[in-house]
């Protein structure tokens, strides 16, 4: 059976092939590590998705292929017993396409004195398919052409009758802009540009509303000066206001279900998916941008068990070596950048989630208390949400029950 390249993000188009963990002849299990991608959010480790043995692996280390390429192909179980033969039995027809078009491509460009600016996916592309990269407009830095636009300028071609369809495909979709950067323009690293493209798709797809409140977090300070030495001498990890955050937002999630969805769309026909169990992003920041872990399988979980979670999802996203199952959407996002300063901030909703939650730098107020006023400490916490699922009288309500639950507890340890 043929291995594809999976859609790990929603964003993701294409991804470069960082390093194989199994080689030809080897014996793989489901879910063992196959092979690291460095994919549009972080390098990932990919996992076979079945028994059986490798027989061929059709991308070479530092390849970039497009979604839905051949990576390897296993022999089954079931397919052992019919083989009858080795590398000598697979259909020619199977193999890749050969390089020389694209290299073709390539000569006459160069000897008509252009110089074209596009990945190697992307010459290749153009060969197998015939498109001349002369016509094409990048949407990559500086212009670069990737292979989504040479892909897109295949498909358009080929939907185009016949007697108008042009020699160059003009009817590209144009970026943003087509003119010259500026002289002192700087490319975004590749984090940045992933970035760039998540936020602006959010924006672009996601019609969002907010909510927010202030909390006081007197008692989760309290829970925490106690708990703190408990789980710390247990569990050998420190105990963070996160994790009170992320234990009071499980139980929310669980008890919500109607704030437990997101927006899906096939065959023409909006719908929505149910999440099963209770999964958080954590946005944490890392050097020139952030990565998101999910944290999975909250509901009911201890603070202990949560702050090691958490702890093990930090370190994958500041060593840029994400999970697989981190690029699966999660119930909910939580973004904290209360440490860096900020009172109060809105968090852009993830591509394929429903929700985020944002909160802000611990602060006194000034709160009515027992008849009178007194100063209190606290967090103000912005809820972001998808209008397509969420009306706002739901989302208030949760965020009246996030509040209750941090103000009044309970906390458990283990």
């Amino acid at each position: 059976m043929d291995f594809l390249l999976p859609k790990l993000s929603a964003t993701m188009e294409t991804a470069v092939v960082g390093r194989w963990l199994k080689k030809v002849g080897d014996a793989v299990k489901t879910g063992e590590p196959l092979l690291e991608l460095e994919t549009d959010k972080a390098t990932m480790e990919v996992e076979s998705p079945v028994d059986g043995k490798v027989i061929e692996l059709m991308a070479d280390a530092g390849a970039e292929l497009p979604v839905g390429a051949v990576l390897a192909r296993f022999e089954t179980a079931g397919a052992a017993a019919a083989a009858t033969g080795g590398k000598s039995a697979k259909p020619e027809t199977s193999r890749p396409p050969p390089k020389a078009p694209a290299a073709a491509a390539a000569t006459r460009q160069a000897a008509a004195g252009e110089r074209i600016l596009a990945s190697p996916m992307a010459k290749r592309l153009a060969g197998i398919h015939g498109v001349d990269l002369a016509g094409l407009t990048g949407s990559g830095p500086h212009g670069r052409i990737r292979a989504r636009d040479v892909l897109a300028a295949a498909e358009t071609r080929s939907e185009a009758p016949a007697e108008a369809r042009p020699a160059a495909p003009a009817a590209v979709p144009a970026p943003i802009a087509t003119g010259p950067l500026p002289a002192n323009a700087e490319p975004l690293s590749p984090m940045r540009s992933r970035i760039a493209t998540a936020v602006s798709l959010s924006r672009q797809t996601i019609p969002s509303f907010v909510l927010d409140r202030w909390i006081d977090t007197t008692a989760v300070a309290r829970a925490k000066a106690m708990l703190g030495p408990e789980v710390e001498q247990s569990a050998s990890v420190k105990l963070t206001f996160t994790d009170f955050l992320l234990q009071a937002l499980a139980d929310c999630l669980a008890q919500s279900p109607r704030m437990m969805v997101r927006y899906v769309e096939g065959e023409g026909q909006p719908a929505l998916v149910r999440s099963s169990s209770v999964d958080i992003g954590l946005v944490v920041a890392v050097e020139d941008g952030v990565m998101i872990p999910i944290l999975r399988n909250l509901a009911d979980k201890p603070l202990a068990s949560i702050a090691t979670a958490r702890q093990a999802a930090v370190q994958r996203a500041r060593s840029g070596r994400l999970a697989q199952s981190d690029s699966e959407p999660a119930s909910m996002s939580l973004s904290n950048v209360g440490r860096a300063g900020a009172d109060r901030f809105e968090a852009i909703i993830q591509p394929r989630e429903s929700s985020i939650i944002a909160i802000g730098r611990e602060h006194d107020k000034v709160v009515p208390r027992a008849g009178g006023i007194a100063v209190s400490t606290g967090i103000n916490v912005t809820l972001s949400v998808d209008h397509r699922l969420i009306d706002g009288v739901t989302g208030a309500e949760f965020l009246g029950n996030l509040a209750d639950r941090i103000e009044l507890g309970p906390w458990s340890a283990h």
